[in-house]
């Protein structure tokens, strides 16, 4: 018997590049819906085949750095302990409600995003695009 994903469930993410190990800051990662992840995946990439010239090579275009936003602009449902680089004190995580994917959503503002460092952007963004797969154990359930 196949086990469903809980579109709604979350989980706590500790970042592999935390100094802190007493004090993490944690990351609360949930799941894309189908509809919002076909979005961000499609508004993210484009592919052209044909062209005038039947000579010309196919043309993909993948924007990494979009995809890597619109992932935690979505994904990231809750943050703990992660400091205001003016204030030096944690944020409070307050969402925004956007338009996307044919749907009102409740979003990551662009501001806290623009705190996270590339490589960190980089790390949140593959976890949440990976938190639909089905582990191991979860598909023999």
């Amino acid at each position: 018997m196949l086990t469903g994903i809980d579109i709604n469930a979350t989980r706590k993410y500790v970042s592999k590049l935390d100094p802190d190990k007493d004090s993490p800051s944690v990351f609360h990662i949930g799941v894309l819906d189908p509809a919002l992840r076909a979005e961000i995946d499609d508004d993210s990439s484009s592919y052209e085949m044909s062209s005038n010239n039947p000579n010309d090579k196919a043309k993909v275009r993948l924007n990494w750095n979009r995809r890597q936003i619109s992932a935690i602009k979505f994904g990231l449902k809750g943050l703990d302990n992660f400091l205001d680089p003016q204030t030096k004190k944690p944020i409070e995580l307050s969402f925004e409600t956007i338009r996307y994917a044919g749907k009102m959503r409740e979003a990551v503002p662009d501001r806290i995003i623009a705190m996270f460092s590339s490589e960190l952007r980089q790390e949140l963004a593959e976890v949440i695009l990976n938190e639909s797969k089905l582990s191991e154990g979860e598909r023999k359930n």
